[in-house]
């Protein structure tokens, strides 16, 4: 799940510190402008946080531990459970977030 984020200096987004486990995507004016690497970031110009915006996605892998419900070739009901892990591509990222 994509979340917002802020900048590091109050009343700001100019300056950003990306962590290593995020990818980072930058919007200007409510468009997507760039992705940013981990660390210590500049973002472009900005006033009082209005111009440019932080969306973020994790880049660690992601388990969904589900029960399904299923019918077998000899009409037997059986319960499975079935884990899915998903994880975000570094060239996927911008995908992820706006796809």
């Amino acid at each position: 799940a994509q979340q917002q984020e802020r900048g590091c200096l109050p009343c700001t987004n100019c300056f950003v510190t990306v962590p290593q486990d995020k990818y980072y995507a930058v919007e200007s004016f409510g468009k997507f402008s760039h992705m940013l690497k981990p660390g210590l970031s500049f973002a472009g110009p900005d006033c009082c946080g209005c111009c440019v915006n932080f969306r973020s996605v994790t880049s660690r892998v992601d388990q969904l531990v589900v029960s399904v419900h299923t019918k077998t070739k000899d009409n037997v009901f059986v319960t499975c459970k079935v884990a899915v892990q998903q994880s975000v591509l570094p060239e996927k990222a911008v995908d992820a977030m706006y796809k």
